[in-house]
């Protein structure tokens, strides 16, 4: 495994750089919008765009890839994310960051589309898992780094979009010069989200549900630290706290979800983290650590409800059908993803701040009670596959399934 990672070396600090732009870019895209005086619904509108471009490029990137080859398509639209920061603070107007939110997005899963698939290619099946661990350490531990940049400068100003830009340029540099060969070019069957309710119910809505919830804490939840009075250095060390909570309970929450039914631990997810969020919104007056707590103990949570509803929807699959259907639930949760921060930006409209976090409460709340719903109405898998834990995917794409080293026994 070692030498696969040194081997990889290029692509991981390419894509270190990528995610610090990218942990970066989000949350100074919501500040600058905050600053700007933008309506949340707008803010929230805005934010949704990224997503909605990001579901276009899975769906429709792969014959780019097909067509340019993987490393000039890096290339390509890691300058197209340079230069949609470079552009953004030039044109201050809502209607303009739309369309440049939706190249943002349709770039970035260009990008991360050409990164997965070269370690899908580089990693063998017995290592595929313990690369996709190292690959998701640097996703998290870079993106929430990136959250600290925003100590070097103001959000009112051009410096950090200027930085942002900057970190999108060196992350090609790797890739380009990598002497090692272009990965081989991945098929992925694609499958029907009504076919996929059918075979799995608990998975589908638990993989939009994770879209529902997670796309408005990242998005939001910097105009909520700011609407309370964090101020931008309070800001910055909330989100970071936030994902670094998100790599706390993937191993502990994940051996539970292998050896006891995966409903059962999804519904304990889901009541704890609809307490958290209730617990957040009661607690945004009481103080800064009080809410930096919290924020850790939400984001552990609320990134274990998609992998362990990936993982749930295997567990009734024929191993030929695997990887058709993890396709759909990345599709299910980019659709969750898409629409939600409009959603949670209307409540935070007629609520306050605390929206963000009431919405979020009857997100989990509901998803509870659909699971009990449907443990009614059929048993538990008798056979179970592994838990993977798998990063959030604002920064993953369809062609993530092939790190899943229960992907290869399709071959």
């Amino acid at each position: 495994m070692y030498a696969e990672i040194l081997a990889l070396g290029a692509l991981m600090v390419g894509m270190c750089g990528l995610l610090l732009g990218n942990g970066l870019f989000g949350t100074l895209t919501a500040l600058r919008m905050t600053e700007e005086g933008f309506d949340p619904t707008i803010i929230g509108a805005v934010l949704s765009c990224h997503s909605i471009g990001f579901i276009v490029g899975c769906l429709y990137g792969q014959r780019i890839i097909q067509r340019t080859g993987h490393i000039r398509c890096f290339a390509a639209f890691a300058a197209m994310l340079a230069v949609v920061c470079l552009v953004l603070p030039m044109m201050i107007e809502w209607f303009t960051w739309i369309p440049l939110r939706l190249v943002f997005g349709f770039s970035s899963a260009m990008v991360f589309m050409v990164a997965e698939s070269w370690l899908t290619g580089a990693a063998s099946s017995e290592t595929k898992g313990r690369v996709f661990a190292v690959y998701m350490v640097i996703n998290k531990g870079s993106f929430g780094a990136g959250q600290l940049l925003l100590l070097l400068g103001d959000p009112s100003g051009d410096r950090l979009f200027m930085l942002t830009a900057i970190l999108f340029g060196i992350c090609l540099v790797p890739i380009a010069l990598s002497g090692k060969g272009a990965p081989p070019n991945i098929d992925t069957e694609r499958i029907g989200l009504r076919d996929l309710y059918r075979h799995s119910p608990v998975g589908v809505v638990g993989a939009a549900a994770a879209g529902f919830t997670n796309a408005p804490l990242m998005g939001l939840g910097p105009v909520f630290g700011a609407q309370i009075g964090l101020g931008i250095d309070g800001v910055s060390y909330f989100m970071a706290i936030f994902l670094l909570g998100s790599l706390a309970l993937q191993v502990p929450i994940g051996r539970l979800s292998d050896k006891y039914d995966r409903r059962g631990v999804l519904i304990g997810v889901a009541v704890a983290s609809a307490v958290s969020c209730g617990t957040m919104a009661l607690l945004s007056t009481l103080g800064t650590w009080p809410i930096l707590c919290m924020s850790f103990v939400i984001g552990g949570l609320s990134a274990v409800v998609y992998p362990i509803a990936m993982a749930h929807a295997n567990d009734h699959a024929n191993p030929e059908a695997m990887v058709s259907i993890m396709a759909g639930l990345l599709l299910a949760f980019g659709i969750g993803a898409s629409i939600s921060p409009f959603f949670a930006a209307l409540a935070m409209k007629w609520t306050g701040p605390v929206g963000l976090y009431l919405y979020c409460t009857v997100v989990y709340a509901s998803l509870a009670g659909f699971i009990i719903y449907r443990r009614t109405r059929r048993a538990p898998a008798s056979e179970t596959t592994d838990f993977v834990a798998q990063p959030q995917t604002s920064q993953s794409s369809a062609v993530v399934v092939g790190l899943d080293p229960r992907a290869d026994d399709n071959e």
